[in-house]
């Protein structure tokens, strides 16, 4: 007989196999490449989150939830989720759950519901480091919205919270697109030039020259 150590990690591959799939096949969806990498590392909290959490049933609940999306069955990772985050406390695997959510929220366009959820998890997540994870979401909600405005606000909030995050440099060069689409050309100039100071020898700094070429 299998020991349970050996069942959870087998269910853990299982889940990574999945949300890597769905990663994968939907990326072209995102606006951003903020929503992508923000998958990945989701990816990553959630299985650290499973492997150390000390509330095995919230844990358990979170892993039913994504077992239940693998086999498409919506209505029951949802129930999965609410009662994680409704019974879970101040866990790891609740603000998991809360991401979660959020995401299914932003993709029935419930974007209130899936905002204020964001944004408790941004102010309160545990661990901390999963709360850059939710502002970049937050600043995808805006970009989905097309509300551009408010996705500055939320790019410029994260860089003065987040400086050394991974997602950094993404969120540099999406808020030098935003100040386009905003037409404010002289900001976007600004970021693009801040990101060749900032991140040389990088895809971004890159992309920011040819873009800054062809503004000049």
């Amino acid at each position: 007989m299998r020991s349970a150590s050996t069942h959870k990690k087998s269910m853990l591959d299982r889940i990574s196999d999945f949300l890597t799939k769905q990663i994968r096949e939907n990326r072209t969806r995102f606006f951003t490449v903020i929503g992508f990498i923000a998958g990945i590392a989701i990816l990553g909290i959630f299985i650290f989150a499973r492997m150390q959490t000390l509330n095995e049933s919230a844990s358990d609940r979170l892993s039913a939830a994504y077992m239940s999306m693998m086999y498409g069955n919506k209505d029951d990772a949802v129930n999965h989720i609410n009662h994680s985050i409704a019974y879970s406390g101040n866990t790891p695997a609740s603000y998991q759950a809360r991401l979660l959510k959020a995401d299914l929220l932003m993709e029935d366009k419930d974007y209130d519901k899936a905002l204020s959820l964001l944004k408790e998890t941004e102010a309160k997540g545990n661990p901390e480091l999963i709360r850059p994870l939710a502002m970049s979401r937050i600043i995808y909600l805006y970009d989905q919205q097309k509300d551009y405005r408010n996705a500055i606000l939320s790019s410029n909030e994260f860089i003065t919270k987040y400086q050394d995050n991974f997602l950094i440099r993404d969120v540099y060069f999406n808020l030098a697109r935003y100040y386009q689409a905003v037409n404010s050309p002289d900001d976007a100039e600004r970021v693009y030039t801040e990101i060749l100071a900032k991140f040389p020898a990088t895809e971004e700094a890159e992309r920011a020259e040819k873009i800054l070429l062809g503004l000049n």
